[in-house]
């Protein structure tokens, strides 16, 4: 976004409610003023790899100043020395989930936030030593996974970090995972299945209809969690590519039990499970599961085990693994290939019919 930027303007520029947003100088071109939901501050973006630096806050530092300093490392761009741009942890980390925000699905972008945030490192980013990153890895609590995902997430920073010429080369490039992932094979039997639609539809809260629906759709978590009424088109699941993992467009139909879930649902004006007071979808995964766990007893399963029990219930009552791929938007299994690049059978038809002898299924399991 574009703007005139005076000391007026400056003032006058609103906060977001979330994220950041950028107003660019039209005087001064990779120029601008960063909001967010507290601050203002100047930065500058420049370079051959659209580097983007922070010089400081309003009206820590001033505009007349800020613009100085602006110029300055703008014209210094074309410098031949091989020192790594210098800028603060924090710092680059703000400048990161704002570039990645658009980019990355909600989910993948809220977990590198969690886990970007809780660095404890305020120095130069390009003084960060693989050591220093391995120790705080090593002592954050939780599961094996939740390691290797703050891994992950660190990792990919500072790849980028390496690009924009903030260090000299990524210290973690050469490392592995903390520790090793393993496939996982848990199935929810009925027993198990029973008790936890039991539940979750007697005790409707937004976390619990998300877990029906789970169970009724076989979708992952994100993209239940993250539906917008727009996706739903009368007795269809219609989601766009954007919120897709293998960026596909998928469309499914909905029987009775889904479809009187999502008419009842107190969402927002937007998401269907968001909060009434703000435009975002759901948030809150670990509390919440730990009281479905709590009030149900179950235990040792994950939400994307669900999805592993949709398929194999579909097997158990005769769906052909095809239309079960179909349900789930898998792309890479018994229609693959020439056949996948060929075959644009939506098979609709055969998805309604496996989605009623489903539901069918659950239903003699809950009232028996």
């Amino acid at each position: 976004m574009k703007t005139r930027l005076t000391d007026m303007a400056i003032k006058k520029l609103s906060f977001p409610q979330t994220g950041q947003l950028t107003h660019w100088d039209e005087t001064t071109p990779g120029f601008g003023v960063r909001c967010s939901a507290k601050s203002k501050s100047f930065v500058v973006m420049f370079g051959r790899n659209r580097r983007l630096k922070t010089i400081g806050r309003y009206p820590t530092i001033s505009l007349a100043d800020a613009r100085k300093k602006a110029k300055v490392i703008i014209s210094s761009t074309f410098s031949t020395s091989d020192e790594p741009t210098p800028i603060s942890v924090p710092d680059a980390v703000e400048i990161y989930l704002e570039e990645c925000e658009q980019r990355l699905r909600q989910r993948t972008f809220e977990e590198y936030r969690l886990y970007l945030k809780a660095l404890p490192f305020t120095g130069l980013l390009s003084k960060l030593g693989r050591s220093e990153i391995t120790s705080h890895i090593d002592g954050m609590n939780g599961r094996p996974a939740t390691q290797n995902h703050a891994f992950t997430a660190i990792k990919v920073f500072l790849n980028w970090a390496a690009i924009k010429e903030f260090i000299g080369a990524n210290p973690l490039q050469a490392s592995k995972k903390p520790h090793r992932a393993i496939s996982r094979d848990r199935v929810l039997d009925d027993s198990e299945l029973t008790t936890l639609l039991q539940y979750t539809l007697e005790n409707r809260t937004r976390f619990n209809d998300i877990v029906s629906l789970l169970v009724f759709t076989g979708q992952r978590r994100g993209e239940i969690a993250g539906l917008e009424w727009s996706d739903i088109d009368g007795e269809i699941l219609s989601l766009p590519g954007s919120k897709t993992k293998n960026k596909r467009n998928h469309k499914i139909p909905l029987g009775p039990k889904a479809i009187g879930i999502i008419r009842t649902v107190e969402g927002n004006e937007k998401y269907l499970f968001g909060q009434p007071d703000c435009q975002t979808s759901f948030s809150g995964w670990s509390k919440s599961k730990a009281r479905l766990d709590r009030e149900t007893g179950l235990s040792d399963y994950t939400l994307h085990d669900l999805r592993r029990t949709f398929a194999t219930v579909h097997a158990k009552i005769g769906t052909p693994i095809h239309v079960t791929e179909k349900l789930l938007n898998h792309v890479s299994g018994t229609i693959s290939g020439v056949a996948a690049v060929y075959n644009r059978h939506s098979y609709m038809n055969e998805m309604c019919h496996a989605v009623s002898q489903y539901e069918e299924y659950l239903d003699n399991l809950i009232n028996r």
